[in-house]
């Protein structure tokens, strides 16, 4: 359920940057490097410590953290707001569980 297509948009391009400024840097060290010590392969190590680090820059928004709503009744989390809803209203109407609603509740 997207709400805020704006916002999703905004992080795609976001996100895009990131990846052409992530794969550009290390292209760009390599070339520099290259051309400035050119006797030297020290530069190579460097660009293999650079490479986990900039994986890291690109990964950090990744969390994959995925909106949940909860019930505010008995606490369950669900991932679709539907389920989230029906366990609400079953939970004020009958002040217990259904079966067949928590069964897609997140498990913690």
């Amino acid at each position: 359920m997207n709400q805020h297509p704006q916002r999703s948009n905004n992080k795609r391009h976001k996100h895009l940057l990131w990846m052409a400024l992530c794969c550009l840097v290390p292209l760009v060290l390599i070339v520099g490097l290259f051309y400035f010590f050119k006797g030297s392969n020290y530069w190579i190590w460097l660009i293999f410590l650079l490479c986990p680090l900039m994986h890291f820059f690109m990964m950090k928004g990744h969390g994959h953290k995925k909106e949940l709503y909860k019930c505010p009744e008995c606490g369950f989390e669900y991932r679709e707001k539907k389920w989230a809803e029906k366990c609400e209203n079953w939970c004020k109407k009958y002040k217990s569980c259904n079966l067949e609603i928590i069964k897609h509740a997140i498990k913690k």
